[in-house]
């Protein structure tokens, strides 16, 4: 399992480096600097709206599919059908449910019209994702990786086309239909892959095995529901706390936009490990190795970027927003520190899902979105941006500490002293040399390539990453390919 997790780990990061961050830093920045803070807060409390109802599109199925496919594929037959139609249903329950609370709220008519279509996209989104759970719960992982930038590539494409080319006009409105084309294209494409292993499907539903799959599903839905509230309010909560609100959510967005970039990359590293982890699970295998080499592969990248950026903050978030200002690199500081924790959730936490602790998962998402919540309403009308970013790290903290914590109790985690001392090791060069470019004064970027290159350096050096191991088990890989 080891070695599948870093073949498709190579492959999936690959081709998402290229794609991902062009989108985040190039595309979605280019847009915001062209419609300016207010317009692009609009967007950004319409979409983060759009999202508040969203675990009606997926409750648990993307989660349920891709973790329990990977355990028994003959699961794809019996309850694509069911799966699929009950999806269905919900889409057109979250879209009336959206669009329901966006009138009695007080959206003016323009801006429901946004709400419709990004109701729209989120529905396309999640078939996208859900067919792709299929596609890696069948562990064709590499038609996974090249699924996932589907949608970003077109969308690239659309939106360099009205920005750099002038094709079009850039505005909010077209950037969201640019958006629906990119979702359509990706589904399609999507469904395609996984028509073959649905030969002779029935499409007729059995009610008790329709309500047997729902009740399975119910644990995945609560989780998924929790945490869109405790990640997403906090920007509906900026709209209507404050009167400045959509100007206020516009540098919120602005900071978030590097976190987010961040944040795919590891959201894809979950989606792979969720199905290696399942599989491992059912046939008893030993979880340690792939933990303690994942674990490694994603903290000390993460703690290298968050120390640069929360170091770097004032040029950095220039660089991605030219209208920013002290307050908003204040803003971004903080923000870019969650992706620590979340790096820790999506090892952890994935481990635990894989595992179907969802009473721990389900508890520890009920107590981060109360104290989210209280630290919001106190803060935000106080310190408005600022305030939003403090309750979001306090709540991210928790959530990666308590997962850890969690998953090495349940499943009995237990890395090695050898690993912990290396690891230590690693976290000591990072930080030492952020000290050091910090002292000689060096730029932004100029740190960011000391500390890229001492992270990498300390990684195999120190063996967290053994690149020997990884090339062997590469060219036995290839070699397993040409006896085919």
């Amino acid at each position: 399992m080891k070695k599948t997790f870093i073949t498709n780990f190579i492959l999936l990061m690959s081709v998402n480096l290229l794609i991902k961050p062009f989108w985040i830093l190039g595309i979605d920045r280019g847009v915001q600097n062209a419609v300016g803070y207010e317009q692009y807060g609009i967007y950004i409390n319409l979409f983060a709206f759009s999202m508040l109802f969203i675990t009606l599109l997926d409750l648990g199925i993307n989660s349920y599919t891709s973790s329990n496919v990977a355990k028994d594929p003959s699961i794809l037959h019996r309850e694509f059908a069911a799966l699929t139609t009950f999806k269905l249903l919900s889409a057109f329950l979250y879209f009336a449910l959206t669009l329901g609370m966006g009138y009695l709220i007080g959206y003016p008519k323009e801006r429901l019209l946004l709400l419709w279509v990004l109701g729209i996209n989120q529905i396309l989104s999640y078939f996208y994702t859900y067919f792709r759970s299929i596609v890696g719960g069948l562990q064709m992982f590499k038609t996974d990786a090249l699924l996932s930038v589907v949608d970003r590539t077109l969308m690239i494409v659309l939106c360099g086309l009205m920005l750099w080319f002038g094709v079009y006009n850039i505005s909010i409105e077209s950037f969201i239909y640019a958006q629906t084309i990119a979702y359509v294209v990706a589904v399609v494409l999507s469904f395609t892959f996984i028509k073959p292993h649905l030969k002779n499907l029935s499409w007729k539903i059995n009610a008790l095995n329709l309500s047997q799959v729902v009740k399975q599903m119910l644990p995945y839905a609560l989780l998924s529901l929790l945490m869109t509230f405790y990640t997403r309010f906090d920007v509906v909560l900026i709209q209507q706390l404050l009167p400045d609100g959509d100007f206020q959510n516009g540098i919120y967005a602005s900071s978030y936009r590097l976190l987010e970039a961040a944040n795919m990359m590891a959201a894809l590293v979950a989606m792979l490990l969720l199905p290696i982890f399942s599989k491992m699970i059912a046939q008893k295998e030993n979880l340690n190795p792939l933990v303690q080499f994942s674990t490694g592969l994603m903290l000390l990248p993460a703690f290298a970027f968050c120390l640069i950026a929360f170091f770097y903050r004032d040029p950095i978030i220039h660089l991605l927003n030219h209208q920013s200002t002290t307050y908003a690199g204040e803003v971004f500081g903080l923000i870019i520190l969650c992706f620590f924790p979340l790096a820790s959730m999506y090892i952890f936490g994935t481990l635990l899902t894989a595992n179907g602790n969802f009473k721990e998962l389900n508890t520890l998402a009920t107590i981060a979105l109360v104290v989210n919540l209280l630290l919001n309403f106190w803060l935000i009308p106080i310190y408005k941006a600022y305030g939003a970013a403090v309750a979001a790290i306090s709540t991210q903290a928790f959530i990666g500490i308590t997962n850890y914590l969690f998953a090495k109790k349940r499943l009995k985690i237990d890395f090695e002293q050898k690993f912990m001392v290396r690891f230590g090791l690693s976290i000591l060069t990072i930080t030492l040399l952020l000290a050091f470019s910090l002292f000689v004064d060096f730029s932004w970027w100029q740190s960011s390539i000391l500390l890229i290159c001492g992270t990498l350096g300390s990684m195999v050096l120190l063996k967290i990453v053994d690149i020997e191991q990884a090339m062997v088990l590469l060219k036995n890989r290839q070699l397993e390919k040409s006896g085919k």
